[in-house]
């Protein structure tokens, strides 16, 4: 097995609405996805996701800044940057846990980040995120 981390990662930072099937060269056919608005088991549901993903927003960057990893199970960081019409220009940071099995093959992926960072953003509904957030800070 050569290193699955590696070439997931570079996957993800070459990702576009063109090349979307080279995440099947790198996930499993059972596949568990989770971010803090979807939860799915399979490939071609995670799949979907970013098909969709890529639909509403024209621009989409992933950019990994650091992993850590430990045979089959690892950690990236990493910065999400977008655009759409309706929010500009914007970016999220977080992490992922990911797994892999004995082929290298992602078996599960999970997403960590504000949700909030990104409603903020949306008319009407950001402001009512943002007073709430200051209002709950310390």
């Amino acid at each position: 097995m050569d290193n699955w981390l590696e070439n997931y990662i570079n996957v993800l930072e070459k990702l576009d609405r063109n090349n979307l099937q080279s995440l099947e060269t790198v996930t499993a056919d059972t596949l568990e996805f989770r971010d803090p608005f979807n939860h799915t088991h399979s490939q071609q549901a995670f799949l979907a996701i970013m098909a969709d993903m890529f639909e509403k927003l024209p621009t989409v960057r992933f950019t990994i800044h650091q992993s850590m990893q430990d045979d089959l199970s690892a950690f990236i960081r990493w910065t999400f940057t977008a655009n759409s019409k309706m929010t500009g220009e914007f970016s999220v940071e977080g992490t992922s846990r990911l797994e892999a099995d004995s082929q290298g093959l992602i078996t599960l992926h999970h997403d960590y980040w504000d949700a909030s960072e990104l409603m903020q953003r949306l008319p009407v509904l950001g402001c009512i995120i943002g007073k709430l957030r200051c209002k709950l800070s310390h």
